[in-house]
C-alpha cells in the first residue's frame, strides 16, 4: 500500500514538474517573440531613417511589450525621438507617424489596438496611462496626459486646426496650433473629442461624444457639444 501511494505521489510530482516545465517553455517562447518584434521594429526604423535622410532616437525599457503589426513611419528628413519607460505596452495594429516630433511614454503607459498617433510636436504620457482602442491623437505642438489618465474607445485628441484663408489657398496648408494638457486621473469617455488649446483639470470626467473646446475645471463632469459642466464629482 505504501509503495502504491509513493508511486502515485511520484507520478503526481512528475506531472506537476512537466506542467511547470511546459509553462516555463511557453514563457520563454513569448519572451523570444517579443524580443524578435522589438529587433524588427528597431531595424525597420534604422532602415527607414537611412533611406529617407531622417533621424530617429529610440530608447525603450527591456520589458516593452510590442503587439503584432505595430508600425512606426518616419517622415523624410525629419528628426525624431521615441522613449518608452518600464512596463509599457504597444498593442496590435498601432500606427505611429513620426513627423519630426517626440513621443515620451512614461512607466506603465499602454497604447491599445488600432490607435493612430501622428507626432510632429511633443506627445507625453506621464505614466500608467491608457490610450484606448482605435484612438486618434494629432500632436503638432504639445499634448500631455497626466498620470493615470485614461482615454477610452474612439477618442480624438488634436492640438491643431486647419482654416480657410485666401479663396484659392488650400485649407490643409493653413495650420494653427495650441497645446493640450489633460490632468491627473482624467477619464475621457468613448468617442469624445478634445480640441486645441484645452486644459482639463485633475480627476475630471469627459462624457461620451462630448466635444471639449474650453478648459475643464478639476473634479468636474462635462458633457455635450460643446462640452459644458453638468456636475461636480
Amino acid at each position: 500500500m505504501r509503495s502504491l501511494l509513493s508511486d502515485r505521489d511520484r507520478l503526481a510530482g512528475d506531472g506537476q514538474a512537466g506542467g511547470m516545465n511546459r509553462l516555463a517553455a511557453m514563457r520563454s517562447l513569448l519572451r523570444l517573440g517579443r524580443s524578435f518584434r522589438r529587433w524588427l521594429l528597431v531595424a525597420g526604423l534604422r532602415l527607414q531613417a537611412a533611406a529617407k535622410g531622417a533621424k530617429v532616437e529610440f530608447s525603450a525599457a527591456p520589458d516593452l511589450v510590442l503587439g503584432r503589426d505595430v508600425r512606426i513611419l518616419v517622415e523624410s528628413r525629419s528628426r525624431n525621438r521615441i522613449v518608452a519607460g518600464p512596463g509599457c505596452r504597444i498593442e496590435d495594429g498601432v500606427r505611429i507617424l513620426m513627423r519630426g516630433g517626440t513621443l515620451l511614454l512614461g512607466p506603465g503607459a499602454s497604447i491599445r489596438r488600432g490607435s493612430v498617433l501622428k507626432v510632429s510636436g511633443e506627445l507625453e504620457l506621464e505614466g500608467e496611462n491608457v490610450i484606448g482602442y482605435y484612438n486618434v491623437v494629432h500632436c503638432a505642438e504639445r499634448i500631455v496626459l497626466g498620470r493615470h489618465s485614461f482615454l477610452t474607445e474612439f477618442v480624438t485628441i488634436v492640438d491643431s486646426r486647419h482654416f480657410h484663408d485666401a479663396a484659392h489657398s488650400p485649407i490643409h496648408h493653413n495650420v494653427q496650433t495650441a497645446p493640450i494638457r489633460i490632468g491627473r486621473n482624467v477619464w475621457v469617455c468613448a468617442k469624445a473629442s478634445v480640441l486645441m488649446g484645452v486644459t482639463i483639470g485633475d480627476e475630471a470626467v469627459v462624457a461620451a461624444h462630448a466635444v471639449v473646446k474650453d478648459d475643464v475645471p478639476a473634479g468636474s463632469v462635462v458633457a455635450g457639444i460643446p462640452a459644458q459642466v453638468v456636475r461636480q464629482r
